[in-house]
């Protein structure tokens, strides 16, 4: 299928552009020796000198699109409109005098599919000047026993195993509508389609550099969250697809896809992915599904528009950033050492579970653990940026603490998800730093359990209208020996306080293993965790 574009200006948001395919219905069976195949004879011709699909282009959003590609089979540029051409499976239906529709019984492709002609049963007197022409579908249509002049079937599920490649779009639900003229042959009629479906082509990016070589596109999903329906068993009058209320209606699409990849712009050849839709106007959201094969992390990036006109005979085209809500470069460190754990070390552009590096740091140097600072004298090296001893135990008592086992995020140029999310300490209601949450104890002075605080989380994320008054904590995991471990279920963050437990081996932390927040005393200094300022 190709796809010719003409671009118009207009709305910004974030989709733009359409493809508009629709096709012809009956195909009529009088055909001549052309492009060497011969033609059945009998029948009646009804031909078409347009593509199946002659789309206009719309704007819902102002990207730019200027290093994406095409393909020879669709001819669909970004910013532009679409032509797509006719396949061998299709056919079109054609009204005759009587009030009856006859479908076509052959069909013939001229120009690789640019032009075709629909063989119909009966003679030319069965069929009047200005006729009726209606294309539903192929002879694969996902709704073949529905199909019919009166009924086009737009499906749930349109994978894809090709990128960028709308060949199928019958398959799915194109459609559209003609009338066909009479000519000097005594047995052929000319007729153009107009199409009456719409059409969307997504296509993401990743703008981290770093990150979009290592993810592949696993899938798209579109949901409308306003009561319409995408897909449907849809009654067609040759104008309007209208659902009919039956329980087969699908208020989503899904497109499965085998690992496409992603660049760092909008490249239609690499992963361009079309559906087609039912035209209406919307509230939805996009789910974007990425994997990274080297973490084995799969997760979802969402979008979502609301009052979004999709309108038929157009093609929209779609771009999203796909880059997590947060690039981290953590660095881990002893307890108040100098420099970091690695510093000045050759490390791999992943850090996976289990890595081990023999240069670790070592006594007398700067990534080696602060041993002289002891209770209650605070850190003053690194770690004097970390919250103190009292404050965590606000941020794990009051903090409103939510285990997120969804959001993804990066590190080094690969994908991770996991973390804590804990509300800023100006949204915590009487937050101190020098009294703990029980009203009387300031732990900076006092001694206390290896136990602060403990407790048990269950999977939760805040809603998106209130994550601005929350932090995240990403699951980093920790370092011991010169060993990583637990990346996406621990995270362990120094406290600028000492440890007031035996020999200056010992500091403060917070530790958040899968669903559990712990904020204790007594850990050795020795262990690479992550620094913050919660603040």
């Amino acid at each position: 299928m190709k796809v010719k574009t003409i671009i118009k200006t207009g709305q910004l948001f974030m989709m733009a552009v359409l493809l508009a395919a629709c096709a012809s219905e009956d195909v009529a069976q009088d055909k001549k020796k052309e492009n060497g195949t011969e033609a059945p004879k009998g029948g009646v011709v009804f031909a078409t000198n347009d593509t199946k699909i002659s789309a206009k282009h719309r704007f819902i959003d102002d990207e730019a699109f200027a290093d994406a590609k095409t393909r020879t089979d669709i001819k669909h540029t970004p910013n532009n409109g679409g032509d797509a051409y006719w396949t061998s499976d299709d056919f079109i239906w054609v009204k005759k005098q009587d009030g009856t529709w006859a479908q076509s019984t052959s069909t013939t492709l001229h120009d690789g599919g640019a032009s075709a002609e629909f063989t119909l049963p009966g003679n030319k007197s069965d069929y009047a000047d200005g006729c009726e022409v209606r294309y539903t579908g192929t002879s694969r249509t996902k709704f073949g026993a529905f199909n019919s002049p009166g009924g086009v079937g737009i499906h749930a599920y349109q994978n894809r195993t090709t990128p960028n490649d709308f060949s199928n779009a019958g398959e799915w639900g194109d459609c559209g509508s003609g009338k066909a003229q009479s000519t000097g042959n005594p047995a052929k009629f000319n007729f153009t389609l107009a199409h009456k479906a719409s059409y969307l082509c997504f296509l993401p990016r990743c703008e981290n550099a770093t990150l979009a070589p290592n993810i592949r596109l696993k899938g798209i999903k579109i949901t409308a969250t306003n009561e319409m329906r995408f897909a449907d068993l849809c009654m067609f009058d040759g104008e309007e697809l209208t659902a009919p209320g039956s329980p087969f209606g699908w208020d989503f699409i899904n497109v499965d896809l085998p690992d496409f990849k992603i660049d760092t712009k909008a490249n239609q050849a690499l992963n361009a992915v079309y559906m087609v839709v039912r035209p209406g106007t919307y509230n939805f959201k996009i789910e974007y599904t990425i994997e990274d094969p080297t973490t084995n992390v799969v997760g979802t990036i969402t979008d979502v528009r609301t009052g979004i006109t999709i309108a038929k005979d157009n093609f929209y085209d779609v771009t999203a950033n796909l880059v997590p809500s947060e690039d981290y470069n953590p660095k881990y460190y002893m307890w108040d050492a100098v420099t970091d754990y690695w510093d000045g070390v050759s490390l791999p552009n992943v850090l996976t579970n289990g890595y081990t590096n023999s240069d670790y740091p070592q006594s007398g140097q700067p990534r080696y653990y602060n041993d002289f600072t002891l209770f209650p004298t605070e850190a003053s090296r690194s770690c004097a940026i970390c919250p103190n001893t009292n404050e965590l135990l606000w941020y794990a008592q009051q903090g409103d603490p939510q285990w997120d086992t969804s959001t993804l995020w990066s590190m080094r140029g690969h994908l991770y998800k996991g973390g804590l999310w804990l509300l800023h300490r100006t949204n915590i209601p009487n937050f101190s730093s020098t009294i703990a949450p029980d009203g009387v104890t300031d732990y900076t002075k006092a001694g206390a359990p290896l136990v602060w605080y403990e407790r048990q989380l269950t999977p939760s994320v805040p809603a998106k209208s209130e994550q601005h008054k929350y932090f995240f904590l990403p699951s980093t995991g920790y370092i011991l020996d010169g060993q990583l471990h637990k990346v996406g279920d621990y995270a362990d963050f120094w406290a600028r306080t000492p440890s007031i437990h035996g020999a200056p081996i010992v500091g403060t932390h917070i530790l958040f293993p899968s669903g559990k927040l712990t904020v204790a005393d007594g850990c050795p200094r020795q262990y690479g965790f992550t620094i913050k300022a919660f603040n």
